[in-house]
């Protein structure tokens, strides 16, 4: 369960600095109105939102924050936690290379454009998931580790 809460964070965290530049940035209403001491609240094209100070828990800005809502990218946080599965069992390691295929390379979507026999590190394809969200890099872990579980299928 850490593991998923900390694949969650990072992939939580491109949004929330884009939140955090709006809350900041000259465009964002201004505290003194009458308002200080409330958190602002932000017109966006987000459903829902909550971006929380983490040392001190001070809620920066908020919208329907209580509304459920289904997460996104579940399959890339499920690959990052069967990356860090595979790490804590030494299975792989941050070092170990991963060979795109040709058919990760031909993912569309959101990707980092990798290309077909290209050689990636493992920490590298977790950095293209976790920031860029990147199809490709989950299909290159994928097809590599599918290689190894499944050598003769």
């Amino acid at each position: 369960m850490k593991r998923f809460i900390t694949a969650l964070l990072i992939l939580s965290l491109f949004a929330g600095c884009t939140l955090l530049q709006l809350c900041k940035g000259p465009s964002f209403p201004a505290r003194a109105a009458g308002n200080a001491g409330q958190p602002p609240s932000l017109d966006i094209s987000s459903p829902s939102f909550l971006l929380m100070e983490a040392e001190t828990g001070t809620i920066l800005c908020q919208q329907q924050e209580h509304t459920a809502r289904p997460p996104a990218s579940v399959t890339k946080i499920m690959t990052l936690d069967l990356i860090f599965d595979a790490i804590d069992k030494k299975q792989i390691a941050l070092t170990d290379e991963v060979t795109v295929s040709e058919n990760a390379a031909s993912m569309g979507g959101s990707q980092v454009f990798l290309e077909a026999g290209e050689i990636q590190t493992v920490e590298t394809l977790i950095k293209c998931i976790s920031i860029a969200s990147a199809n490709d890099a989950c299909a290159s872990y994928s097809k590599r580790r599918h290689s190894q579980a499944c050598p003769n299928w």
